[in-house]
């Protein structure tokens, strides 16, 4: 499978992780992370540095809301 075929692919499971995200759904965070990854690999193949970059902190942002949102669900209700 080739660039083009992966994108595809990504491009749909970024569709459903919002989708889930309206949902109010923490595994949203993990399929865009995947997603988020698989791009990073393809952008620094294709020498797509500063693009490569904006990967790598969207994947730190998808950690963060990952951490955010598990920590939400732990507290007691009051």
């Amino acid at each position: 499978m080739g660039n083009f075929d992966y994108t595809w692919i990504t491009a749909i499971i970024s569709i459903l992780a919002s989708y889930l995200n309206v949902k109010k759904k923490v595994i949203c965070f993990y399929l865009w992370g995947a997603t988020v990854i698989v791009h990073a690999i393809i952008d620094i193949k294709s020498q797509q540095y500063g693009r490569a970059f904006l990967d790598v902190f969207l994947l730190g942002i998808n950690i963060y809301g990952i951490i955010t949102w598990t920590k939400e669900t732990k507290q007691p209700c009051t």
